[in-house]
């Protein structure tokens, strides 16, 4: 491995575009060919998604309307006990309504009142027997057969008489009568605060109709369009809610036809998703047409990534100063070393440093001693072979790494190489004297060339300056271990 063709650094190896582009844009071409049906079935998925999104929205519009009806029969039924718990715990109305029935005082409070101030329709006084002792129907006292109301009364005021005298009453509310004659009742019996008798066993009922004209107004107030009673269960589009007296008894459902939004916005979606079809169809084309040149650009750019890939490691491998090899370079080429089979004469390595550097840099300035550092670059570029690695390792120390661990040529290129930098060298009419030591060691194991060249290089340069050294055992003691 090399750098350049004599320092030993990586040759950079120019890469060719891909040949299979051609093929890669044959066989778009050839997955293109169902791309028509995968559309289709796009399409087809997408209209059955706006379909179930429809319907989403429709049961959710029926189910909002539903609680919103159940919400104001609540509401209604709470108004009337609320009315039925004011009046039944009062002590004139106990003292007028079941004591002594005094219609002087009924005429002042609920005639002409109960209907336009209270709107109840109908107001009735059962005694204990369930008997009528006082009715007002419509502002009118008149008398009224209690079995109109067919299903729902009876056990309704049996639920309002529950507890004893010692027990409070509560109102009780639910609807009685049948389809064609409905109402909401609420019923308590009439209480007084009075230390004594405080519990009667009368009886006070209000009567609230829900006929056509009531449903008419909670239709038009709620936003339940055609709002009725029915016998028949709502079918899946329509709101409903099924009716029962207080003991349970089915008495039918009040159904009504709510807004369905989805149903609305389905030939909106419906068009909507045409012209998406038409429009993916459209590009379909033009995409079949434009994927071989993007396959092509890519391609392009895988290899323009590839090429500053293999420049980059390249020069993350090569001294700036001199182009020679760095210490990654030196450690990689020392990996790659070991991971070969060791020949019979093993690897050789020599260790330069330079004598009197310092000296041009403290004299001459750092530029004149990077102008130095260049020139020994370029000599030992000179003096290695083309298989030899030459490697700046840091400062002014030098190392090459040979392909062959020949002694008599490695000691005789190590004396060359300290003689010809013993010579003065002239830059920019600088005349720069200085000269270099060398450590050389031969060993079966690339982890131990640069150890053992540095205690060579020790060795040599206590010898004095421009001296070579062999690396031998002795040296290790020489250097302290």
């Amino acid at each position: 491995m090399s750098l350049s063709d004599q320092s030993g650094g990586r040759s950079t190896t120019v890469a060719t575009p891909s040949v299979g582009v051609e093929a890669q844009a044959a066989e778009i071409r050839r997955l293109s060919r169902p791309f028509w049906a995968t559309v289709l079935i796009g399409a087809v998925s997408l209209l059955v998604f706006v379909a179930f999104l429809t319907r989403s929205l429709d049961r959710n519009s029926v189910e909002q309307s539903q609680q919103v009806f159940k919400a104001l029969l609540i509401d209604r039924m709470g108004r009337l006990e609320t009315l039925v718990l004011e009046y039944g715990y009062w002590d004139s109305a106990v003292e007028n309504l079941v004591k002594d029935l005094n219609l002087q005082w009924v005429d002042q409070t609920f005639v002409d009142y109960l209907q336009e101030n209270l709107q109840v329709e109908a107001l009735h006084v059962l005694d204990g027997d369930n008997r009528p002792k006082l009715q007002i129907l419509n502002d009118t006292i008149a008398e009224f057969d209690l079995s109109q109301y067919e299903r729902g009364l009876t056990p309704l005021l049996k639920k309002a008489r529950r507890g004893n005298a010692f027990t409070a009453p509560e109102p009780v509310s639910g609807l009685i009568g049948n389809l064609t004659d409905l109402s909401m009742a609420s019923a308590i019996v009439l209480t007084t605060y009075d230390d004594v008798d405080i519990r009667t066993d009368h009886l006070l009922v209000f009567v609230q109709p829900l006929d056509s004209n009531e449903l008419a107004a909670l239709s038009e107030k709620y936003g339940l369009p055609n709002l009725r009673l029915s016998s028949s269960m709502p079918t899946y589009w329509q709101g409903g809610f099924e009716l029962s007296t207080v003991d349970g008894t089915e008495l039918g459902y009040l159904i009504w036809d709510p807004a369905l939004p989805g149903i609305r916005l389905l030939p909106l979606m419906a068009i909507g998703v045409l012209l998406v079809f038409i429009c993916t169809l459209l590009t379909a084309r033009l995409y079949v047409h434009r994927a071989t040149a993007i396959v092509r650009d890519l391609a392009e750019a895988k290899h323009e990534a590839e090429h500053s890939r293999e420049l980059l490691a390249e020069q993350a491998q090569r001294d700036f100063l001199t182009k020679l090899g760095n210490r990654r370079f030196l450690d990689e080429k020392m990996s790659e070393l070991q991971a070969q089979e060791v020949s019979g004469d093993g690897y050789a390595l020599l260790y330069l440093d330079l004598d009197g550097f310092k000296q041009i840099n403290d004299e001459h300035g750092h530029e004149m001693g990077d102008l130095v550092l260049q020139h020994v670059a370029k000599s030992l570029r000179a003096f290695a072979g083309d298989d030899d690695a030459v490697v700046r390792i840091g400062g002014d120390e030098f190392v090459i790494v040979f392909s062959r661990p020949d002694k008599e040529r490695i000691n005789k290129l190590g004396r060359m190489i300290i003689e010809h930098l013993s010579e003065p060298m002239q830059l920019n009419d600088v005349v720069c004297k200085f000269g270099a030591s060398i450590g050389i060691a031969f060993a079966t194991q690339p982890s131990e060339l640069l150890r053992q060249a540095d205690v060579a290089l020790y060795a040599a340069k206590r010898r004095g300056r421009g001296q070579m050294a062999v690396y031998t055992d002795d040296l290790l003691e020489l250097k302290g271990g």
